[in-house]
């Protein structure tokens, strides 16, 4: 038995803004690594790996980046005067280099070329199709809120969310910043607020013979207590409670007031529940602007960047 490697830090004892099933998998694989038992639906797949875009042509400051107009390099993918800003895997603060094989995608990363369309004299709007189940809550409003900011609403170019697979959770925070959101019937979205994942390692480390001593200084008696080598209390459990209900109104607050217009409440949103909803459910709780294929959302982002 070892301490956690710096990807379970990132799964356990802190908010997360991630879907059931993307949350599911992420533990059943944690669980793989933790006791050696292998879970029986993991694939790759569920895993959401990003395949290596065949427009990439170098890497730059750990980033990817892309042919422009007369040969200029730049860290965005474009379709004619659109940029293309694909919002595919598990959300993180900060990613880099190692985002496409591993499945992550940094807050950072999607700013980063967000900023460079935004200011892109060549590029009319934004694209950004989405395929994810969400991520962490650390560095998610930052993002959100200055991706809001570059949007026409904010005297911006229009900025549109495809929901492509999924946006669930910090991924549908993203969407809700943008102008308009469309998606397929069959999408998956909402999933609207966050999570707390935590392990209590205490039986198993009993069942190993092993005794976990922590000394703590005299005053500081609640230290380290979500590390779960101990057993885990009910203080502990009303403290990460506390901070839960903290970032899932922080979550509420955002999408209501991104969506108000669309008649979305903070009542309303906390009335779904934190569920899941397909395309049509989305449309009828004002999460979505319309049910559309790729190309009607293509056609209609096109015709709004081009009439500015």
């Amino acid at each position: 038995m070892t301490d956690f490697p710096l990807w379970a830090e990132r799964l356990y004892n802190r908010p997360l803004a991630l879907d059931r099933f993307k949350n599911e998998v992420l533990c059943e694989f944690a669980q793989t690594r933790i006791t050696s038992e292998r879970p029986r639906k993991l694939t790759a797949a569920t895993l959401d790996r990003v395949d290596h875009d065949p427009e990439r042509i170098e890497a730059n400051e750990g980033f990817a980046t892309f042919q422009g107009p007369n040969g200029v390099r730049r860290c965005f993918a474009a379709y004619g005067d659109i940029a293309v800003i694909p919002v595919r895997g598990s959300l993180v603060h900060r990613g880099g280099w190692l985002d496409a094989e591993s499945g992550l995608i940094g807050y950072d990363f999607l700013l980063r070329q967000a900023r460079a369309a935004s200011t892109d004299d060549s590029i009319t709007g934004m694209m950004l199709p989405f395929d994810s189940g969400g991520g962490e809550c650390a560095g998610m409003f930052a993002a959100a809120e200055e991706l809001a900011s570059m949007a026409k609403a904010e005297g911006g170019k229009p900025i549109y969310a495809y929901l492509d697979e999924r946006a669930c959770s910090a991924a549908y925070v993203l969407a809700s910043a943008c102008d308009k959101i469309m998606g397929r019937r069959e999408v998956m979205g909402g999933s609207i607020a966050a999570i707390i994942n935590m392990v209590d390692k205490s039986k198993m480390y009993e069942k190993a013979g092993l005794e976990p001593i922590v000394i703590r200084a005299g005053w500081a008696d609640r230290k380290a207590r979500w590390s779960g080598v101990e057993p885990v209390d009910k203080e502990t459990i009303s403290r990460l409670e506390e901070i839960v209900d903290e970032a899932s109104e922080q979550v509420v607050e955002f999408v209501a007031a991104m969506r108000g217009d669309r008649g979305v409440t903070a009542k309303s949103l906390k009335d779904l529940r934190g569920e899941v909803f397909t395309g049509n459910d989305l449309l009828k709780f004002g999460l979505i602007d319309r049910i559309a294929s790729e190309r009607e959302a293509w056609d209609a982002l096109i015709a709004e960047a081009r009439s500015a």
